[in-house]
């Protein structure tokens, strides 16, 4: 029980203090960039992610799981990710024409991939070094080349501040000789896993994507600033996710940890809806759309935590199929209802498709879970 509690307080300072570096970083950022600026810096991370998550391929949630379970297949998914971002790194440079968002897709890769190797181990404590000091490095690299060479500064700091942790899967190939016949093996789950993957990063960025050529770079950018605030309440649940994924792998459901987490949603985005237009206008002055944008939004605390405790469960379970399900309900009800209520209702329609998207992928999993298929 105190392994437990040490462990999961790692995780929970580490998440706390990476989400606050962030926030203080993003809402600096917002502060002096404007909402055009923003919104186009957004908008070319979002791309990023995307690319990054087809070069993943499921190999993060494939390493926790099979990790966690005592396999040797970390060398052979550092090569085929590592491999496979280069590739996407130099097809995004040949589309956008943009050198930054290349170095990120190559740098979150390799950072994706050693943070998952940690959590597949459970070296809990050394994932929570890890994740504070890339979160330091971003800011310091951001800010830095951001005053030296300007806007395209913010990219190359955060894909730089990724690199330094290249030794881990350097250290990896020392130990473990690559092995395809193993990864071979664990091809179904890996496929769900990628689909799962693609699915969630469709789910982060997909939205942004519609709104910068629909509504323009300027609403996009307090969007994102609604996003921004959603993130820093999403804290506790990813603090969670993080903890429960690798327990459930491994036969520990936490089923007390998880009612408590999803309680806590439900406060933290009531205060919000009565918080947000008597703080947002006295801190971001500028950013007059976010008010809404935060109070719809914030409803989505909810479901986000409720969806999150089930693909822990399913995940860990080696029921990868039933998230991919849950992903294709959410990417089914998501992609129609952000085209329809964005073009009848601007940005404000874009929150609340995200909104309805996250509760329809929430009654799936709870319908689910009480069926007879689990």
């Amino acid at each position: 029980m105190i392994k437990k509690f040490k462990d999961l307080s790692s995780i929970g300072i580490s998440t706390i203090v990476t989400t606050a570096i962030g926030a203080v970083f993003w809402f600096f950022m917002a502060s002096i960039l404007g909402a055009e600026k923003y919104g186009e810096v957004s908008y070319l991370i979002s791309i990023g992610v995307i690319a990054s998550t087809f070069a993943l391929a499921g190999n993060a949630n494939t390493l926790i799981v099979y990790v966690s379970k005592g396999d040797k297949i970390q060398t052979t998914i550092f090569l085929i990710s590592i491999t496979a971002s280069v590739i996407a790194a130099v097809a995004l440079f040949l589309i956008v024409d943009n050198i930054e968002i290349g170095i990120y897709v190559i740098g979150y890769v390799i950072f994706s991939l050693a943070i998952a190797e940690l959590l597949g181990k459970k070296l809990y404590a050394e994932y929570a070094k890890i994740l504070i000091t890339q979160k330091i490095l971003m800011v310091g690299l951001s800010v830095g080349l951001f005053y030296t060479i300007g806007f395209q500064g913010i990219l190359l700091g955060i894909a730089l501040s990724f690199f330094p942790y290249s030794f881990m899967l350097y250290k990896g190939f020392k130990k473990i000789k690559v092995d395809f016949g193993t990864v071979k093996k664990r091809s179904g789950f890996m496929i769900n896993s990628f689909t799962l993957d693609i699915a969630g990063a469709f789910h982060g960025s997909f939205d942004k994507i519609i709104i910068a050529p629909m509504l323009g770079f300027a609403l996009l950018g307090n969007y994102q600033l609604g996003i921004q605030f959603v993130a820093v309440l999403n804290i506790i649940p990813a603090v969670i996710y993080t903890y429960t994924l690798s327990q459930d792998a491994s036969g520990n459901s936490n089923l007390m940890v998880k009612k408590a987490i999803i309680l806590f949603s439900v406060i933290i985005a009531g205060l919000s809806i009565v918080l947000a237009p008597i703080l947002l206008p006295i801190v971001f002055p500028e950013y007059k759309e976010a008010v809404e944008i935060i109070q719809i939004m914030c409803l989505a605390v909810i479901p986000i935590t409720i969806v999150s405790t089930y693909v822990s469960k399913f995940l860990g379970s080696g029921n990868s199929k039933i998230v991919l399900i849950g992903s294709g309900v959410y990417i089914g009800i998501q992609v129609p209802t952000i085209i329809v209520l964005t073009t009848m209702f601007g940005v404000n329609g874009t929150a609340a498709s995200i909104v309805i998207a996250n509760f329809v992928h929430a009654i799936y999993f709870i319908l689910i879970n009480r069926s007879k298929i689990v």
